[in-house]
């Protein structure tokens, strides 16, 4: 009864919600499809309802991101316009895709995802918004290039980001290692010294 409410509840978009707490949480690698359906409550092979495979869930998890960049540009850019509107749409573009998981972990992490179609919709549509905006034919800078480099920053960010990190659990097993090295050696130390006290015990017993 609980199995069959939770499916009738169940849609697409809780399926691509849930995929995007998952990677966000966990990391892309933690994205399977046992994971979501777990995370769910229903069983793997009624996800198959829904995605027809963890592929096509990235898909559609880029997607649902890049829309809502989109929907995030278009109100951050309202009443902005020239070079101030066109900076102010790099800025946003940057600190969302820096700052969410989801997207630049597929984006970045998987080519293959960036040629597909639907998300090459998205991606496209974002470029128009920002072709509309007021700027003059005089300025220098192109649209296509300040996306292009803004892209490439978001890379080399996000980068240092997942350097930092990996640095920082790298230096956290270090210091659990040496914790555990000393206490090893601290439980060494008071066997030891246990021994030679019960040592000392039972010569003085022998003695008297």
């Amino acid at each position: 009864m609980i199995i069959l409410a939770k499916k009738r509840a169940l849609d697409r978009s809780k399926v691509i919600d849930q995929a995007i707490t998952i990677i966000s949480e966990k990391g892309l690698s933690e994205l399977t499809m046992p994971t979501v359906a777990k995370a769910l409550g229903i069983r793997s092979q009624s996800l198959y309802h829904y995605v027809a495979n963890r592929n096509d869930l990235l898909v559609l998890v880029c997607v649902n991101r890049l829309q809502v960049l989109r929907q995030h540009l278009t109100k951050k850019i309202i009443g902005h316009s020239g070079l101030d509107a066109l900076f102010r749409f790099a800025d946003e573009i940057r600190d969302f895709l820096l700052h969410d998981k989801a997207i630049s972990s597929i984006y970045y992490g998987l080519n293959e995802y960036v040629q597909n179609e639907q998300i090459r919709e998205e991606v496209l549509k974002i470029v128009d918004l920002g072709e509309k905006l007021d700027v003059g034919k005089k300025n220098v800078v192109s649209l296509h290039s300040l996306l292009g480099a803004v892209l490439g920053y978001v890379f080399l960010d996000r980068y240092v980001i997942d350097e930092t990190e990996k640095e920082a659990e790298a230096m956290k097993a270090q210091a659990e290692a040496k914790k555990f090295t000393m206490e090893q050696e601290a439980e060494g130390i008071r066997t030891k010294g246990l021994a030679e006290a019960e040592a000392i015990r039972a010569k003085a017993i022998a003695e008297a």
